[in-house]
């Protein structure tokens, strides 16, 4: 009898350790954007006149030259950028990588106000369109100056994350074609955009039970770095993101799909 209760009792420890780790949360799985939820208002950007003619956009540290004659200039990541006016009043610009169009961008200026329209090409065909509005910081006449924005509203975006054995991690963001196969042994990763690899790297560890540091470099520097953490219920993905190069953070806020 003795050794029937010790065997009973092992049964019943294994199987309460079995249903633990099943009932644990997993980072695993497709994740949509709740922008009700999440704060993204509060970034900056400027765009200066160089003294060559050209101009210079940087926005956190991610800056860039470019003119509006719709030709395609260089980006820190490894993609390419072309502006073009409409009129002293609307600009259009277009994000390429790898030769790709990955999104276009409509500006509208009235006074002190700037209205942003991003449409994301998605791979299968159509679009993602978010809309943001920006209030002028200083600066000007017309584009130029620093702005810094004050809502973002429009269609969810997604994310997916899949993991493969003891810390194996893929991160993908399907509507802006950006994805990076990684370990969480906070090492550097490539990240890929429309299918190649770009000059930006994503370095991941675990910083907790249900928490996922993501630190993205540009050209081996630190760039951003964004603390994922992982609900109790595992129905919800905060992410909170902060620039390296200024104080501006952000937090997007997902849910299970």
């Amino acid at each position: 009898m003795k050794r029937l209760r010790v065997a009973a009792t092992l049964f019943v420890v294994l199987t309460t350790t079995v249903c633990l780790r099943a009932q644990q949360p997993s980072f695993a799985g497709t994740w949509k954007l709740n922008l009700a939820k999440s704060q993204l208002s509060g970034q900056t950007l400027s765009v200066e006149k160089n003294s060559s003619g050209t101009l210079h956009f940087d926005s956190q540290g991610f800056a860039y030259d470019f003119d509006l004659s719709g030709k395609d200039f260089p980006t820190p990541d490894g993609g390419a950028a072309s502006w073009k006016e409409v009129n002293p009043n609307a600009w259009e610009a277009t994000i390429k990588m790898n030769g790709k169009v990955i999104a276009a961008y409509s500006l509208a200026l009235k006074g002190d106000a700037l209205t942003a329209v991003m449409k994301a090409t998605k791979p299968e065909g159509g679009s993602v369109e978010q809309t943001s509005t920006w209030s002028r910081v200083s600066g000007g006449p017309g584009f130029l100056g620093k702005w810094k924005s004050t809502e973002v509203k429009g269609a969810a975006t997604t994310m997916e994350i899949a993991l493969e054995g003891a810390n194996g991690i893929t991160v993908k963001y399907p509507e802006f074609q950006v994805a990076c196969k990684a370990s969480l042994d906070g090492k550097d990763y490539a990240m890929t955009g429309a299918g190649a690899n770009m000059k930006q790297t994503l370095a991941f560890e675990k910083t907790g039970a249900n928490a996922i540091k993501m630190t993205t470099k540009l050209n081996g520097k630190p760039f951003y770095v964004d603390v994922l953490t992982l609900s109790a219920d595992g129905k919800t993905l905060t992410d909170e993101g902060n620039p390296v190069a200024v104080k501006e953070p952000v937090k997007a806020v997902y849910e299970r799909q």
